[in-house]
Order: structure tokens, then C-alpha cells, then sequence
């Protein structure tokens, strides 16, 4: 797969810093969060692909991703309930 690292900017990765509560971070950090993200990214959707092409469609889907999330081991939670009104007036 090709390397994503130049499409991740250093303001992002001070915004998810900053939302896992890291205060400072020294310039050094930025390329190994690169390839870190890029590193995770690469195996996810690698699974996702492999999910994918068991289903046999060619239009790699959310729940494509959710089960390679599940097989790598993330826990996260999935909703089927976006994009809709959840609140009544």
C-alpha cells in the first residue's frame, strides 16, 4: 500500500493530542505518529479488504471496517441509528 504520511498534517496530530490530553509535544514526536497512523491504518484496511473480497462485493462498506476493527481486536461500538433524528420536539 502506499504511504499515506504526507496527507496527515502536524495541526492534526496536535488536534488528537490534544483530545487524548497530551499538553506539549516536542516536534520529534510528529513523524512517528505519522507512521504510526499510517502503520494501523495499513493493517485495518487490509483486513477490511480481505473481509471484504469473503463477501464477495467489490464496494468496501462500513461494516467492512467494523469487522476488521473486531478482528484486529478494537472494541468499538457501531450505531445504525446516524443520520437520523434521535430527539423529538
Amino acid at each position: 500500500m502506499e504511504i499515506m504520511e504526507h496527507n496527515i498534517t502536524k495541526p492534526s496530530i496536535i488536534r488528537l493530542a490534544r483530545r487524548a490530553g497530551v499538553k506539549s509535544m516536542a516536534d520529534e514526536c510528529n513523524e512517528t505518529v505519522k507512521k504510526l497512523i499510517d502503520s494501523y491504518l495499513t493493517e485495518i484496511i487490509s483486513t477490511a479488504l480481505i473481509v471484504n473480497s469473503e463477501r464477495n462485493t467489490k464496494t468496501l462498506m462500513a461494516d467492512d471496517i467494523y469487522e476488521a476493527l473486531r478482528i484486529r481486536g478494537y472494541n468499538v461500538s457501531q450505531s445504525t441509528d446516524l443520520g437520523t433524528t434521535t430527539c423529538t420536539k
